[in-house]
């Protein structure tokens, strides 16, 4: 090791001295950990981790209790920070949410959601009676026939599509809402196999932190595509064919008397997720902390098969956890870190980053204390581009915010992995934007230094077969060595990390 250290030093003056004390505690990162912790977290058993979840809080124990055997202390005063009694968790609210909770029924006749009818989303959440539809048609819609308000109004289709006449459907709605009316139904010849197509779609369930400033708000009309047959079945109250109808219609406007009822019932559940803190104190600028993080939640159970997330992002979370063991051996040993460290693994990423936007607008530490995040997201395997190849890893957004900590990183991996860094989705022009797809994003906001380490896109991405036998550990160390040695830096150097950039906004 000693005779490596002078080598290393000698090849590469430009980058500074191999820290040899940094390399020994590198060293006790082992394939074999991070085999062990992946292999029980990446099980059928925790059923894919999903937020909120039975999993989920599995996971949460498990990474709870690896932190306590390495020596990892609680929070100090936790709870008076908003965190769990252990003192390791952040829990955050959350909902969890499916439309179709909007009941239909014409006159005594109830129709059913992805059968008769459809929407996307529910702005009416309440009961609404009423006792006549305003029958339109796409020229009507155009026009200025509309006349005085009806809370229910009926565009029939005139076999061109509902918007052949107008390109504006929002602008139709934002009309019709100006004048009382609350709901519009879209009566579309294609409403069945429009339901078939879309029904995956509108069956899904959504997540969202339940705080005021993130709940769903209604707004607008509600717009519901209904079938031909519940479309004739309001108009036989009228005596009209749909034919007739859509002649009368297109001239004047129709009013059918028929007793129309929509009710509402929340098909909301509230569930908690928990984002997980091992917390390593630093000594002389333990004020100052460096975040490492990795999301430790994946997509559940879809139709019966687990979706177990081995890579994304039980890689990365694993990587988070050989590190905390590293430090806090470190520390104990006498070598702890000038700056202290946060090793977060962070819930609800699948779902819109919600554990790490919980823990930025709740922070456990103060925000403008945190000199950097570290977040790792995918670094167990290779994407499409790179085949076999075992030298590389993308890193985004390692200079946008400071060039300074970019080139800290680069100073790292010449010195320690001599990994390739490829900066190919950093580009503002990525389509993919993976910048803004991950944990690192909501401390990156704020004006934090951030660097997002990944292996890219490959074949089992979000699909069930993203399983452990896939994970290609030595990368997985050698990403992992890269980020220790980046944190370890960070961590004992004299300045922060400099904000020399302005901070790129999600828009």
């Amino acid at each position: 090791m000693f005779f490596l250290s002078i080598l290393l030093s000698l090849l590469l003056p430009v980058f500074g001295q191999v820290d040899s004390v940094a390399m020994r505690y590198a060293a006790t990162i082992t394939e074999s950990e991070l085999r062990t912790h992946l292999t029980i977290l990446a099980s059928d058993e925790y059923e894919g981790r999903e937020a909120g979840m039975k999993g989920e809080k599995m996971a949460a124990a498990y990474i709870v209790d690896q932190f306590r055997s390495y020596g990892i202390p609680p929070v100090p005063h936790a709870q008076e920070k908003g965190m769990m009694a252990d003192g390791y968790r952040q829990q955050f609210p959350l909902v969890l949410s499916k439309i179709g909770g909007l009941g239909l029924k014409v006159d005594d006749r109830e129709w059913n959601f992805l059968e008769d009818y459809f929407y996307f989303n529910e702005n009416v959440r309440h009961g609404l009676d009423a006792p006549e539809v305003m029958v339109i048609t796409p020229v009507t819609a155009g026009g200025t026939r509309l006349g005085g308000a009806s809370k229910v109004v009926m565009m029939l289709d005139d076999g061109h599509g509902n918007t052949s006449s107008f390109n504006d459907l929002k602008s139709l709605a934002s009309t019709l809402a100006g004048t009382g009316t609350e709901v519009l139904l879209l009566v579309n010849d294609s409403a069945r196999s429009l339901m078939a197509g879309y029904g995956p779609l509108v069956n899904q369930r959504r997540m969202r932190l339940d705080e005021p400033g993130a709940k769903e708000k209604p707004s607008g009309l509600q717009i519901v595509v209904i079938t031909p047959e519940l479309a004739q079945d309001i108009l036989d109250h009228a005596h009209l064919s749909m034919k007739k109808a859509l002649k009368t219609a297109s001239r004047k406007r129709v009013m059918v008397k028929v007793p129309i009822k929509f009710t509402y019932r929340s098909l909301s559940e509230r569930l908690t997720g928990e984002n997980v803190l091992g917390y390593v104190e630093g000594s002389d600028l333990k004020d100052e902390l460096v975040v490492v993080t990795a999301h430790y939640d994946h997509i559940g159970v879809i139709d019966g098969e687990v979706h177990n997330g081995a890579d994304d992002d039980g890689s990365g979370t694993v990587a988070v956890m050989a590190m905390a063991r590293a430090f806090a051996k470190a520390k104990a040993e006498g070598h702890g870190p000038r700056r202290s460290l946060l090793f977060m693994t962070v819930s609800g990423e699948e779902k819109g980053l919600l554990g790490s936007q919980w823990y930025t607008d709740h922070p456990v530490f103060p925000l403008d204390g945190t000199v950097a995040d570290l977040n790792i997201d995918m670094i167990g395997r290779v994407d499409t581009v790179y085949g076999d190849s075992s030298s590389y890893v993308y890193v985004i957004g390692s200079k946008r915010i400071s060039n300074e900590l970019g080139q800290l990183i680069e100073e790292q991996n010449a010195l320690y992995t001599r990994l390739d860094l490829d900066y190919t989705f950093d580009a503002d022009s990525d389509p993919n934007r993976f910048y803004f797809r991950s944990d690192h994003y909501n401390f990156a906001k704020h004006g934090i230094p951030i660097a997002f380490f990944f292996n890219g896109v490959h074949e089992d991405y979000h699909g069930p077969y993203d399983e452990v036998d896939k994970i290609r550990f030595d990368l997985l160390r050698e990403r992992a060595l890269l980020v220790f040695h980046s944190a370890w830096e960070v961590a004992n150097r004299d300045d922060r990390p400099k904000v020399d950039r302005s901070t790129p906004k999600n828009e």
